[in-house]
């Protein structure tokens, strides 16, 4: 019971993620939206967590001696999310090097 409930979400969130995140780079490449084109890359990454959560559920259930698995993937998902994140800081340096010269408004 506690096995069909489990599946069942992590298929749903999964689909549901994964097709939103689809619908968010198309839109965010229509409206060039950096900001939805990163929502949508965490929304990929959402997807790819569900799908994790069943892979790792299944395989545990065969194999118990990888216990590990759905903590490593949490943990490479948290460095792929941290790296997306230094590169669209760094990203950012040029453009606020620009605006650093715009006149202060008070």
């Amino acid at each position: 019971m506690q096995d069909d409930f489990l599946y069942s979400v992590s298929i749903l969130s999964g689909i549901l993620c994964t097709t939103l995140a689809v619908i968010k780079f198309m839109l965010g490449s229509v409206l060039t939206s950096r900001a939805l084109l990163t929502d949508g890359f965490n929304s990929l990454v959402g997807g790819i967590m569900g799908f994790s959560i069943l892979l790792s559920a299944e395989v545990f259930k065969h194999n118990a001696s990888v216990w590990y698995l759905d903590g490593s993937i949490g943990v490479l998902i948290g460095l792929t999310i941290f790296a997306y994140g230094a590169k669209l800081l760094i990203d950012m340096v040029p453009r606020v090097r620009q605006t650093r010269h715009y006149e202060m408004f008070e």
